[in-house]
């Protein structure tokens, strides 16, 4: 396969050369799996396994190890179709999650992407809510986040869902498309170009891998029925998966999600209420938290009705979460940083 085919260019190529001298080969990694991993070469699909070193310099942080997406040095085993990963490229773009249930933990669902579909369902399982969360990870991530509203066939108020979407996208697009009929996913088709790579996010059920398998033609995800008294979803995709479209283009699956908790977002949370970032310059304090300060332009705003109350609530509710990980993340590294100066005390002993 052509590295180009899978999003490798010319500044690529520039960084890899230090890595080329060492006789070691591009690749990209497709899929996940703890310390394995199934990657691509310009002589097609390996087996792969991380290096000592980089388990070793991942030792404090997962977010150090391969993820789908990853562009990787590897050494090729001789006679073998297997690879070791040397080293990772630096990434160009990262979608991230706190990982749920384990505190302030980064847990990365795709790099080096262009495209984030955050796919929602036009059925009983629809929520906005959840819709703004992904908006602030796709817009920290730096790919283009587009909004999919999916399965449209089951609403009857399409206007109205579109409104809500619409509502809270921000500066995003929104599409609407139903994976069941087709309908929609020409225009889904279109913002994948050949050589670029999206990702598609969401809960589960709202029809990710539905909408994959139209893009490809046939059926290569698993999908199940949701359940149609609550219309919640089952994990059909239980890992992060590379697909490689035949019209050309790359998109990552990824597991349904139960919860959707943002990872620490500075300019993500901006992009993703543009209503306050625009009454912002207007507020009389530059360090404006926008809850209680006097001439205040988004107070102001939310009074004289311009600006929706459920925007305001969950704008603060993002900001409030932001604080809670950044404090999280300063003790996490504190105590990195104890557990890094035990171990080299003890490396001292033992010297001794």
């Amino acid at each position: 396969m052509e590295l180009t085919k899978l999003g490798w260019n010319a500044e690529l190529n520039q960084q890899f050369a230090p890595q080329h001298a060492k006789g070691l080969v591009p690749a990209r990694v497709a899929v996940e799996d703890k310390h394995f991993f199934r990657v691509w070469t310009t002589d097609g699909e390996l087996l792969a396994q991380v290096s000592g070193k980089c388990i070793h310099e991942a030792r404090w942080s997962n977010s150090k190890l391969p993820k789908v997406g990853d562009w990787v040095a590897v050494k090729l085993v001789p006679n073998e179709e297997k690879a070791v990963i040397q080293a990772i490229l630096p990434r160009r773009t990262q979608l991230s999650r706190k990982m749920t249930g384990h505190g302030a933990t980064e847990q990365i669902l795709a790099t080096n992407i262009d495209t984030a579909f955050l796919v929602t369902a036009a059925d009983m399982s629809f929520d906005t809510a959840v819709l703004e969360q992904m908006l602030v990870v796709a817009h920290e991530s730096g790919a283009r986040p587009v909004v999919v509203l999916n399965k449209i066939d089951l609403c009857e108020d399409l206007a109205g869902k579109l409104a809500a979407v619409t509502g809270v996208a921000g500066g995003a697009s929104v599409l609407a498309a139903c994976a069941l009929t087709g309908r929609g996913v020409k225009k889904l088709s279109e913002l994948i170009k050949p050589g670029h790579t999206a990702v598609f996010i969401g809960t589960s059920g709202v029809g990710k891998s539905s909408l994959i398998n139209r893009l490809y033609g046939e059926d290569i995800q698993a999908t199940v029925e949701v359940r149609t008294n609550d219309a919640k979803g089952r994990h059909t995709t239980s890992w992060r998966e590379m697909i490689f479209l035949p019209q050309g283009g790359v998109v990552i699956d990824t597991p349904g999600m139960r919860e959707f908790h943002i990872w620490i977002a500075s300019e993500g949370s901006k992009q993703a209420f543009p209503e306050v970032e625009a009454l912002s310059p207007r507020c009389h304090f530059r360090d404006c938290t926008h809850t209680k300060e006097n001439k205040c332009a988004v107070l102001e705003a939310l009074a004289a009705g311009t600006f929706p109350r459920e925007r305001y609530d969950s704008f603060l509710k993002l900001q409030l979460e932001i604080r809670y990980l950044r404090e999280a993340e300063k003790r996490a590294a504190w105590q990195d940083r104890k557990k890094s100066a035990r171990g080299a005390h003890r490396a001292c002993r033992q010297k001794d």
